[in-house]
């Protein structure tokens, strides 16, 4: 199956259980209708409820569809669609509210009845995951933390706002209603086992072993990591996979990482970290021998794309040169000679990760190096200040409208990269951006 016939039956399956509790209400016998705006705060409830439960299917990284979705895009969908949840959630009790203000005694947790309470606990933890998802940064959450709470107030939704449809029973009084929401709620703790179990399970049978670990520049390290007991991991250049060094594939101890190493070589992963304070400060201090779990590959850039066949122009800051290398690296081995411009960033020439590799690699890819530099370099050619739209237009070629772009860097610099890509008339189909901002 190709990409985009995966690509619709996904998106297909996915629409159609948000919308399922919709269908069934507008579309099969129920009991009596009532007021049309009571009905209506049903039915905001239903597709609210389904659409949060749901946001289990994109994070689940599913392998079957590990190549078909850009992993930027469906990490924003996701967080869009969380908050859209919400807010049809939270319109529910305001328009039973709106139109008829005794409804307020509901929301009175001492005297309301069951049905009331359990709802209001399940909006609340609606609430609540989208307050510290959106802010978690603010709030000084760490990345663990923020999801050993996401995961605890997933499960409160679940439990009680099926309890309050359950004690409600008006149109759930329906047996095709009451299949329509264990479908829902088998479709969750499906989710649930798959992501905390099954795939856990999965990924112990394929352990891998830190062989090395390579200081690059001050505070940043390439990763080279051997398989234990099996073949290694299929990848294309330009992906990602998410690492638990030394601990549980059970855990919630997971980060990402872009892969740096040739897809040519599977009997090695390398992966290219820099010290941000947190778990990668650990790397440099690895002395090769622990175990590593490997949760991957994740991404959908392929140099096999056809908007790639004519030349690719790479964009990078810092230590997002790493899927950067992949990229040269593959193409390397694969003695490819497509045209190859890489544009790279940094603040002077001490902090140019890779600097003699790339110099290597110059010698067998038909590949342009630009280094831009904040402080005017040397010892090396290359521009000063930041990557600007004027750089780009005058060392990339005129067709440069059918090369497919790649970006990799701070937000700041992939935000800027886009913008001067739109004014040079770059069809946006024709750009790839790597963010991963995952929570």
């Amino acid at each position: 199956m190709n990409k985009k016939t995966k690509l619709f039956f996904a998106l297909f399956i996915y629409i159609l259980l948000i919308c399922l509790p919709l269908i069934v209400f507008i579309f099969l016998p129920m009991p009596p209708a009532r007021q049309w705006w009571r009905d209506l705060s049903v039915v905001l409830g239903f597709t609210g409820l389904s659409l949060a439960g749901l946001q289990f299917l994109p994070t689940a990284r599913l392998p079957l569809l590990s190549d078909v979705f850009d992993l930027d895009s469906l990490y924003r969908a996701h967080h869009i669609l969380s908050i859209l949840s919400v807010l049809l959630v939270f319109l529910h009790p305001l328009l039973l509210l709106v139109n008829n203000p005794y409804t307020l005694l509901l929301f009175n947790p001492l005297t309301a009845p069951w049905r009331a309470q359990a709802g209001l606990i399940g909006l609340a933890g609606l609430i609540l995951i989208a307050i510290s998802s959106v802010l978690r940064k603010e709030l000084r959450l760490s990345y663990n933390a923020w999801h050993v709470l996401h995961d605890l107030l997933a499960l409160v939704i679940a439990v009680f706002a099926l309890l309050h449809l359950v004690k409600v029973n008006y149109y759930m009084s329906s047996p095709v209603m009451q299949m329509v929401w264990l479908i829902e709620a088998l479709a969750w703790a499906g989710f649930i086992i798959y992501i905390r179990l099954l795939k856990p399970l999965q990924i112990s049978r394929r352990p891998y072993i830190v062989d090395q670990v390579i200081p690059e520049i001050p505070d940043t390290w390439s990763l080279v990591l051997k398989p234990s007991g099996h073949d290694g991991l299929d990848f294309n250049a330009g992906q990602v996979a998410w690492l638990n060094i030394d601990t549980s594939p059970f855990t919630l101890h997971r980060n990402p990482f872009s892969i740096s190493g040739s897809a040519h070589k599977k009997d090695e992963l390398r992966f290219a970290i820099k010290n941000a304070g947190d778990f990668t400060a650990a790397i440099g201090k690895l002395r090769g021998g622990e175990i590593v779990y490997v949760d991957g590959p994740y991404g959908s850039f392929s140099l096999e794309d056809e908007r790639a066949q004519k030349g690719l122009v790479l964009l990078a800051g810092g230590i997002g040169a790493a899927p950067v290398m992949s990229i040269l690296h593959t193409l390397a081995d694969a003695r490819d000679k497509r045209p190859v411009f890489f544009f790279y960033g940094n603040y002077d020439e001490k902090n140019i990760t890779f600097r003699q590799e790339l110099e290597d690699l110059k010698k067998k890819l038909n590949l342009t190096l630009v280094h831009v530099l904040e402080v005017p370099p040397k010892k090396i050619a290359g521009e000063s200040g930041f990557i600007t739209r004027e750089l780009l237009e005058r060392v990339l070629p005129r067709d440069r409208s059918e090369l497919l772009y790649f970006i990799c860097g701070p937000l700041p610099m992939i935000h800027a990269m886009e913008a001067h890509l739109k004014s040079l008339a770059i069809p946006h189909r024709q750009i790839s951006s790597e963010k991963y901002e995952m929570a």
